[in-house]
């Protein structure tokens, strides 16, 4: 333990409510006091009651109990222990968070809780430990684009893609992109960022984790209306549902016949507010807005036979060419 002066004793007051009680863990004043004296600060009874009121005046939610001896601990938190752990787990599972920084953040969510609160969340620093990108540029990566966003401005970088050897190569030989950043969309296991690259009218993905050296343009972003069907943001929910694998691709207004067996997986994929309509013999269909795409294709014809693209026509033969394709390789 270290000296303090006088000065500090709140802030150690408040530091031990944090640290050292919760509603299973409530402390008697004498316990302060003996935790002030090992600081160097010598405090008596009414000094507490004042220190107390004082926080309690602040917003912290100082409760006292009434079983047996009165003592005290520390209730509502900025974060409540689910809402902690679901962000720890959403942390942990999260591959393009390194391990290190995973570690990091979590530390920073426990130290919200009191020690025995907080010993809770050493399996999630366990599970951060598998399958996790090893670009330790991620972080400020996200940094300068959320930056770039605020300010209105392009951002620049390199894209390497993975070799057989497990080396890492930069696309385009090494040349920089070039891009107008809209938003950042977590997509199976992957963090994107959604964008528009100068010299196309569209919209592009890239992972995060794969870039490196991002930099902040001294040029505006261009408005998302001149690449997209947007206006002032990206739409992130009806986006999600139109874009399948990340996968670039051309908005088409598609029919499709599902099976009744396949309408869990339906509706996790468009939303229960999707348009179904002809509820008949084990069947129905759903008509949707999508990017047709490679990824698109792949997710639709996973279900073979109960799925059937009604319209448009052009959809059913590039699925056609798609799979007798396959069909030479198998044969």
């Amino acid at each position: 333990m270290s000296d303090y002066p006088k000065r500090a004793r709140v802030l150690l007051v408040l530091d031990y409510f944090v640290k050292h009680t919760d509603e299973q863990n409530p402390r008697q004043l004498s316990d302060i006091i003996a935790y002030l004296h090992q600081n160097g600060i010598d405090a008596e009874r009414k000094t507490l009651y004042t220190d107390i009121y004082l926080l309690r005046e602040l917003g912290y939610d100082i409760v006292k109990t009434h079983e047996g001896k009165s003592a005290y601990f520390l209730g509502q938190r900025p974060l409540e222990m689910a809402e902690a752990q679901i962000c720890a787990s959403a942390v942990a599972a999260a591959r393009f968070v390194t391990e290190r920084k995973s570690h990091e953040l979590i530390r920073k969510l426990a130290d919200n809780f009191g020690t025995v609160q907080s010993a809770s969340f050493r399996n999630r620093m366990e599970l951060a430990r598998t399958q996790k990108t090893h670009n330790e540029e991620v972080y400020y990566n996200v940094d300068k684009i959320v930056h770039a966003q605020l300010g209105g401005n392009k951002i620049s970088f390199l894209y390497f893609e993975y070799m057989p050897d497990k080396s890492q190569r930069l696309k385009r030989q090494g040349q920089r992109y070039k891009a107008s950043p809209y938003t950042l969309m977590w997509f199976e296991d992957a963090y994107y960022l959604v964008c528009n690259i100068d010299k196309y009218d569209n919209l592009s993905h890239f992972r995060v984790d794969r870039m490196t050296r991002v930099e902040i343009e001294n040029q505006l972003l261009r408005p998302i209306c001149e690449v997209s069907e947007y206006k002032n943001y990206i739409d992130f929910d009806d986006y999600h549902k139109s874009v399948f694998g990340m996968f670039g691709g051309k908005l088409q207004s598609v029919r499709i016949r599902f099976h009744e067996e396949l309408a869990t997986a339906v509706f996790d994929r468009f939303g229960l507010d999707a348009d179904v309509s002809e509820i008949t013999d084990g069947g129905f269909t759903v008509s949707a807005n999508v990017r047709v795409s490679p990824g698109f294709i792949s997710w639709l014809t996973i279900f073979g036979d109960r799925a059937v693209v009604l319209s448009p026509q052009s959809l059913r033969e590039q699925i056609r060419i798609w799979l007798e394709s396959l069909t030479s390789i198998y044969t």
